[in-house]
C-alpha cells in the first residue's frame, strides 16, 4: 500500500478554500497557504515556509500552494475578507458588493 504524505491539501472549492486533512482527518479549511502552515503547525509537524514545498511531508491536490479559486472569501456576517497569499495577512474585510 502506498503512503502518502501526512498532510493533504484538497482541490479550492467554489468559496476559494482548500479542505486541509492530517492523517486522514479533516483539521480545517485554508485559504492562503499562511493558513496550511498554521494548520500544520497547530498539529504539530514542522511548520516553516519550505513545508510547503516538502512532498513528503504536503500532497497538493488540485494545484500547488500558490492555486486558490479566489482571494476572497465571505464571513459569516456577509462581508468579504482578502485572503490573498500576498504576504500582507491582515485579512481586512471589505463592503460586500
Amino acid at each position: 500500500m502506498d503512503k502518502h504524505p501526512p498532510v493533504v491539501v484538497h482541490p479550492p472549492s467554489d468559496d476559494g478554500g482548500r479542505r486541509v486533512t492530517i492523517e486522514d482527518e479533516q483539521v480545517g479549511t485554508a485559504y492562503s497557504f499562511f493558513d496550511v502552515l498554521d494548520l500544520v503547525h497547530g498539529a504539530g509537524l514542522p511548520g516553516e515556509d519550505r513545508a510547503v514545498d516538502d512532498p513528503d511531508l504536503i500532497e497538493w491536490r488540485g494545484g500547488g500552494p500558490y492555486d486558490w479559486a479566489d482571494s476572497v472569501r465571505r464571513d459569516a456576517d456577509g462581508s468579504e475578507t482578502d485572503d490573498s497569499a500576498d504576504g500582507d495577512d491582515d485579512r481586512t474585510p471589505r463592503e460586500p458588493g
